[in-house]
């Protein structure tokens, strides 16, 4: 009697431990995702969400955007209900509310790792306080370790899953390669070998995977952000592709906090060193899962996958590469023995010191996330340095009675992307010559532009549409004093003279300058036109 009310206090003490756990993460998110000023690619979605009459209006109209259906879909159903732009960060927050309850109280996890990866960057604020289709991505994963049977898996149910995932980002695509690979090494490598029901279902699995993956190269594919994608003409795609196989590691230096990436960028002997250690830790971690090969496989093709897709493909930002992260804490949930002992259930053996330092060097891998976390919290609860000026510059025209019809037109073009969910003045895309809030990354564009050019374009539209016209431009005029000719975006030129700048100077008025910005370039010199 006195063990069964012991094993029953210690799991009323665990589950109020994981309550309490829970909570925190939480509140964190909530705080983050509310305080966090949105910038232009997490309202670009928005824009392209509310496209067109209907939801087949919509479909047609964001084709060739670069992202598949699912977070779009996901969005205009709410706003649907809503009818508020809020429902960016509602939607957003709740896939990752959903995502963190599987975490804490359903997914098999060591509680170090539950407890890195609930606190890491991507857990907390990029996967929740931003609103991308990322997060949908984690929860789809998690969703799949759960209706992971470890007897007969159903491969229709599974196969829905993957087609799922594989319409939440093109990264993704990677991850349901790296299941399927898990599962066909798993039936290969297993002893006994399995029945041929087991092969069946892997094999409708993937029959059904593949539809979703050419639903989402269908959505995506041809893309108009033509200038989106990596440049590699006059490369050598074999020198590429093997780049991606032997140096990994290095399409992942995101892992590191941005007090360390400081220093890599300030110093090349601190980037060759930082740069070694996270191979260590990152095929380190893959070490941690030598005593089950089928999972080691599976996270190594991931990788290589990503790699590949970050050479060939589209370059890396963190969201994408802490892919591979969330993979790996599934993969470890899956391998999971059913109870805890000294050695593991058939198929795999017990950890070695090899193992033990794999996994390891995976916890220090989560840590150093948890480390990214703790500097968003302070950048973003505790300093005023949002991730974009938009918030404050649609409280300054809303201040300014003469505004409140003016058009708004900027240099780079993607700074007015955020202003839709803060104000509902019309924006004009300079490089596109055209009114709209959603900038097309095209070679078709007008690449190359003077100050001389955007002055002449606010006097025509000030003339056309009878409205002021204010301009931002992320350049300090003040600060420049010779001819430059500055690089934006992916391949966009703008050029300053003292001459052009001393007329544009003395056409407009400064009205407003914002201040610095953490993790974006969203900050400017808001002009208004005489």
């Amino acid at each position: 009697m006195a063990v069964i009310v012991s094993d029953i206090d210690e799991r009323r003490s665990t589950v109020l431990g994981k309550v309490s756990i829970f909570l925190l993460w939480f509140a964190l998110a909530s705080a983050l995702c509310w305080f966090e000023t949105v910038w232009r690619d997490e309202v670009r979605a928005l824009s392209l969400a509310l496209q067109g009459e209907s939801f087949i209006d919509m479909l047609r109209q964001m084709h060739g955007e670069g992202h598949p259906a699912l977070w779009y879909i996901l969005l205009r159903a709410a706003h649907v209900v809503l009818g508020s732009p809020v429902v960016l960060k509602i939607v957003a927050l709740t896939v990752a509310t959903v995502s963190a309850y599987l975490l804490v109280f359903r997914l098999k996890l060591p509680l170090p790792i539950m407890l890195l990866s609930l606190f890491s960057s991507f857990s907390v604020f990029d996967y929740a306080a931003m609103s991308r289709n990322y997060g949908i991505s984690m929860l789809v994963v998690f969703l799949i370790v759960l209706n992971w049977e470890k007897g007969l898996r159903n491969g229709i149910l599974l196969g829905l899953l993957f087609a799922l995932l594989a319409n939440t980002n093109v990264h993704s695509v990677v991850l349901v390669g790296g299941f399927l690979a898990y599962w066909f090494f798993d039936l290969v490598l297993a002893p006994p070998r399995p029945p041929l029901s087991a092969y069946r279902a892997l094999v409708t699995a993937a029959a059904i995977a593949a539809v979703g993956i050419v639903l989402c190269v269908m959505t995506v594919y041809p893309t108009f952000n033509d200038a989106g994608q990596n440049d590699l003409a006059g490369k050598n795609f074999a020198l590429l592709v093997l780049s991606a196989f032997t140096a990994a590691s290095s399409y992942f230096m995101a892992f590191y906090p941005d007090r360390i990436l400081e220093l890599v960028v300030a110093d090349p002997l601190f980037a060759r060193i930082f740069a070694l250690l996270m191979a260590v830790l990152i095929y380190g971690s893959l070490l941690g899962l030598a005593n089950r090969r089928p999972a080691m496989f599976a996270a190594a093709l991931v990788l290589l996958g990503l790699s590949l897709l970050f050479t060939l493909v589209y370059p890396g930002s963190y969201r994408h590469q802490a892919l591979w992260l969330v993979f790996m804490i599934a993969i470890t949930a899956l391998t999971q023995p059913p109870r805890a002992g000294p050695a593991d259930v058939a198929g795999t053996e017990t950890a070695g010191v090899g193992v033990k330092i794999g996994r390891l060097c995976f916890m220090i891998l989560l840590a150093l996330q948890v480390a990214s976390g703790i500097e968003r919290v302070h950048q973003f609860l505790f300093t005023d340095m949002p991730l974009s000026r938009a918030r404050d510059l649609g409280s300054f025209i809303q201040s300014r009675p003469d505004l409140k019809d003016a058009i708004i037109m900027a240099d780079p073009d993607y700074l007015v992307e955020a202003l839709p969910y803060y104000i509902s003045n019309r924006t004009y895309l300079l490089r596109e010559e055209r009114f709209g809030a959603i900038v097309h990354y095209t070679r078709k564009a007008r690449l190359s532009l003077s100050l001389a050019d955007i002055l002449q374009t606010a006097r025509q539209l000030q003339q056309s549409e009878h409205a002021p016209v204010v301009v931002l431009l992320s350049q300090r005029l003040d600060r420049i004093a010779a001819p430059v000719s500055l690089r934006e975006s992916y391949n966009w030129l703008l050029s300053l003279m003292p001459e052009d700048i001393s007329a544009f100077r003395s056409e407009t008025t400064l009205v407003k300058r914002f201040g610095p910005v953490a993790g974006s370039d969203e900050t400017f010199d808001a002009y208004l036109l005489k």
